[in-house]
């Protein structure tokens, strides 16, 4: 039976959430490595510190296909910091429990593709604050 998923990663299999890409994402993250087969990209909106729209696609196993769904309903909504502090533990409780043996790296690939996206987003934020920084400071001389 150890070997079997429950019926939550059965129903984020059969009706995954969020699935897709964003038209204009505030940052973007990919995680896993085409040669072992699972590969996983998330895209995020950022408004007020919060994130606002996720999407997400998996190329694997039902297993990364289940957390990626999971994870994209565990960060909705939920304000940046709070969605980057998600755990494995965490995301193996929403989706009802220990994934089969030897699935784990499910949770890993999903996870870092989302820390990556939200990297991207902090990136980009910055990158934006430091020109807009500069731009003030010549408008004041």
């Amino acid at each position: 039976m150890a070997d079997r998923y429950n019926s939550k990663v059965i129903e984020h299999l059969v009706r995954p959430r969020n699935v897709g890409e964003l038209e204009r994402p505030s940052g973007t993250g990919e995680s896993g490595d085409a040669a072992c087969g699972d590969v996983a990209r998330f895209a995020v909106e950022i408004c007020a510190n919060r994130v606002g729209e996720v999407r997400y696609k998996v190329y694997g196993c039902a297993a990364c296909i289940a957390a990626g769904s999971a994870l994209s309903e565990l960060v909705r909504e939920r304000h940046l910091l709070d969605a980057a502090r998600v755990s494995k533990d965490d995301l193996e409780a929403e989706l009802g429990g220990p994934l089969p043996e030897g699935k784990e790296h499910a949770l890993t690939l999903v996870l870092d593709a989302l820390h990556k996206a939200l990297e991207d987003y902090w990136n980009r934020e910055a990158g934006t604050m430091l020109v807009d920084g500069y731009g003030r400071a010549d408008a004041n001389e």
